[in-house]
């Protein structure tokens, strides 16, 4: 059976004339236009639409059939038993009149017509058979045939609704124009400037015509109720936008089918409902963001990163690759967690968001190495992938929403709770609830997408059929977390980011035959103070540290950024190290004053610098083979702060009294 939908383009024939479907405007009305020079247009309801279309009067051009978008809806006008059961009882006795009608003319030969006498006689004979209670006037079943004739659709003897109102064809027509013209717009004009424009376009009608001829305007209640029965796709569309039209009407037709384990893992972000404070000066921070990873089959939560931070690759990479490690030494950190958390391996796919966070050269690099398939989803679609966006709401509302210094999920549900009064949790201790919720509740409580399984018992029923692929060198996903960069390799080392890297094994695989060879290097947004250079000879990675130590260690890419621009800025390109060394104290004394600033978002900024993240508190980390590059320094626990970051909020302007508040 061929089938058509209305939508944009559709055509139909009328004799040699060939309608397209434009669009259907804000009453409802479908608006066609020729497709010859005249561009000639018409306005049609659904209804003279399928009239005109079941008798023939217009044919469907078959071309013009496929799919499309701009869906409106499927031509499929209602049967008899698809009437309330009120208006059934009416239409079925009339049709049985017409029934036995139409076989009477049928058997004379002749084509049913108007014959009172004949008319009569069957509904005064045959009345009580029909379920009437009284005989119906023969002209009263001709005005039943001459409804049903045309379509043969038995629900055309259904009397029309009576409104009691009838509608002035030119008071609506200037309605159209002004709803067109001024109400369909994103400026979201009110009803109150639609009757005001109504008003303006009578009075320019009324300017040359006599008292007695004076058009009449629709009263402000009139203008309301045709308002409220506008067609609020169209109107909904034309005020807030397309897309916003298409995620308020998105319809889940079916869900993506994954058959096991591994298959495919979503990955988002999300700030968290929480505030935390600082655990030195206990000053509130802000609310951090969670970046999570979820396995589609069985709901399994693979990995996590949180940090204040702005969700960017580093992120990403630091939840996949907990997703990825088996997570047995990180539980035995935390005692009293009652259960295992079995997810780890390499998925098959990841499904990610197209921010641009998750298009960079680190994540693709990551899953190219991993052998793992990328699916960015479109843009504003978060329905693409649901069990992760599931999963966030789930958090905010069994957990997040439960802590001290909740910000709940709106204004007004949070009402005079005083959040930031409240806030009492640190990132360490946050980390530690989220981990244990995680492992002791979530992966333990039944899900309704698993059909009343748990997301453990999923997991573990899976495992029999799943294949996991674990790396054999955990290092490697050290080294995937890095950015992969090419420098030559000079008699002093290697110059990268205005740092100078050397080590004896990294002089040894200089070729001296070549006056500046060239060698592949991982470096890392976290720490400066090292990088990894692979060995063209062994293929294997050197960790190789800065020379600058002192400078160097432990300082995070977007510090070290700061503080080249302002020596630069101060000193010129001709800058000495002490001059490094000054800067980048003053910009440990702004971060420690930032940390203790009145304005939780300038501690937020602070804390995103020193890089505090879920890693330092679940011992993941790798820093081993770091430290063991780092001079040992004096440090005094009160006033130092070492800075750990990758944060990529601006400071402020260093030209003020230094251990000052930051604006």
């Amino acid at each position: 059976m061929v089938r058509f939908r209305f939508k944009r383009g559709l055509r139909f024939f009328e004799g040699t004339k060939r309608w397209a479907l434009e669009k259907i405007n804000a009453v409802g009305m479908f608006v066609f236009e020729t497709q010859d020079n005249t561009s000639e247009r018409i306005t049609k309801s659904m209804e003279d639409v399928h009239k005109d279309w079941l008798t023939g009067t217009w044919v469907i051009d078959v071309e013009s059939l496929g799919p499309g978008a701009d869906l409106v809806w499927h031509t499929t006008p209602c049967s008899l038993d698809d009437l309330p059961p009120a208006k059934k009882a009416i239409a079925l006795p009339r049709a049985k009149v017409l029934q036995a009608v139409k076989s009477h003319f049928d058997a004379q030969g002749t084509e049913v017509h108007c014959n009172p006498s004949v008319l009569t006689s069957i509904a005064q004979n045959r009345a009580a058979e029909f379920g009437l209670k009284a005989a119906p006037h023969w002209s009263t079943i001709w005005r039943w045939w001459k409804k049903l004739e045309p379509t043969g659709c038995m629900t055309k003897l259904v009397d029309a609704p009576h409104t009691g109102r009838k509608t002035d064809p030119t008071q609506f027509s200037i309605f159209q124009e002004v709803v067109d013209a001024l109400y369909l717009s994103d400026q979201k004009q009110s009803g109150k400037d639609v009757i005001e424009e109504i008003d303006r376009h009578y009075q320019r009608l009324n300017r040359e015509r006599l008292e007695e001829d004076r058009l009449q305007a629709p009263s402000p209640a009139t203008v309301y109720r045709w308002l409220g029965k506008l067609h609020y796709s169209v109107v909904s569309a034309a005020r807030n936008g397309k897309e916003f039209n298409r995620r308020e009407r998105r319809q889940v037709t079916k869900a993506f089918n994954v058959k096991r384990i591994l298959e495919r893992y979503e990955i988002d972000h999300t700030p968290v409902d929480v505030h935390l404070v600082c655990e030195k000066t206990w000053m509130v921070l802000g609310r951090p963001w969670l970046t999570l990873v979820i396995d589609k089959h069985s709901r399994m939560i693979a990995g996590f990163y949180i940090g204040y931070h702005t969700p960017s690759a580093t992120s990403v990479l630091y939840a996949l690759r907990q997703a990825i490690l088996p997570k047995e030494e990180l539980l035995a950190n935390f005692s009293g967690i009652k259960n295992s958390w079995p997810a780890r391996g390499c998925p098959l796919s990841l499904a990610l968001d197209n921010g641009m966070d998750l298009h960079a050269n680190a994540v693709e690099n990551f899953c190219l190495e991993s052998q793992i398939e990328l699916h960015f989803m479109g843009v504003a679609k978060p329905e693409l992938k649901g069990s992760v966006e599931r999963l966030f709401g789930t958090l905010s509302r069994d957990l997040f929403h439960k802590l001290p210094g909740t910000v709940f999920h709106s204004v007004e549900a949070r009402g005079d709770y005083p959040s930031e009064e409240r806030a009492a949790l640190t990132l360490e201790v946050f980390t530690e609830i989220l981990l244990r919720w995680i492992v002791d509740v979530y992966h333990q409580t039944p899900h309704r997408g698993l059909s009343g399984y748990t997301p453990q018992i999923v997991w573990k029923k899976g495992e029999s059929s799943a294949v996991f692929d674990l790396p054999a060198y955990p290092r490697q996903l050290d080294l995937m977390v890095g950015h992969a960069a090419t420098r030559s390799i000079f008699h002093y080392g290697i110059d990268y980011d205005s740092i100078r890297y050397s080590s004896s094994p990294l002089l040894a695989i200089r070729d001296p035959k070549k006056d500046t060879p060239l060698a592949a290097i991982k470096v890392y947004d976290d720490d400066v103070g090292y990088i990894d250079v692979r060995d063209p000879k062994t293929g294997e990675y050197l960790r190789v540290p800065a020379i600058d130590q002192e400078y160097a260690c432990g300082m995070n890419r977007h510090v070290h950024s700061l503080v080249r621009d302002e020596v630069r800025r101060r000193f010129g390109d001709e800058h000495t190290r002490e001059q490094l060394l000054l800067v980048k104290a003053e910009i440990q004394a702004i971060v420690k004053a930032a940390i203790r600033h009145k304005k939780a978002g300038v501690r937020k900024k602070a804390a995103a610098l020193r890089l505090e993240s879920s890693e330092a508190f679940l011992g993941t980390q790798p820093a081993e083979a770091f430290n063991s590059t780092c001079l040992s320094q004096p440090s005094d626990t009160e006033t130092e702060i070492t800075l750990y970051g990758t944060g990529t909020e601006v400071l402020p302007s260093y030209g003020r009294p230094l251990g000052g508040g930051t604006q």
